[in-house]
């Protein structure tokens, strides 16, 4: 499903254990990230959370390579 005003793909809601599940991380993690803010959530109803797993997707960050050499770089000099 896309967003037909954007052209991106609409949210992919899972509760914290199909994220998990489908991250390979403990649903301690998932719902440690909830809290501090890192990773957007809703509830829906009293009890269920649910996450975009689009959101969580963003999270994901190369590891080597040009980009994060330059990160690395400017933490130095900082």
């Amino acid at each position: 499903m896309t967003n037909s005003q954007s052209g991106r793909p609409g949210p992919r809601w899972a509760s914290v254990a199909e994220a998990a599940t489908y991250s390979g991380m403990s649903q301690r993690t998932i719902r440690r990230w909830v809290s501090q803010r890192r990773l957007p959530a809703s509830r829906v109803g009293p009890r269920r959370i649910e996450i975009d797993l689009n959101e969580l997707d963003k999270l994901r960050r190369p590891i080597g390579g040009e980009e994060e050499d330059a990160d690395e770089a400017e933490a130095r000099t900082a």
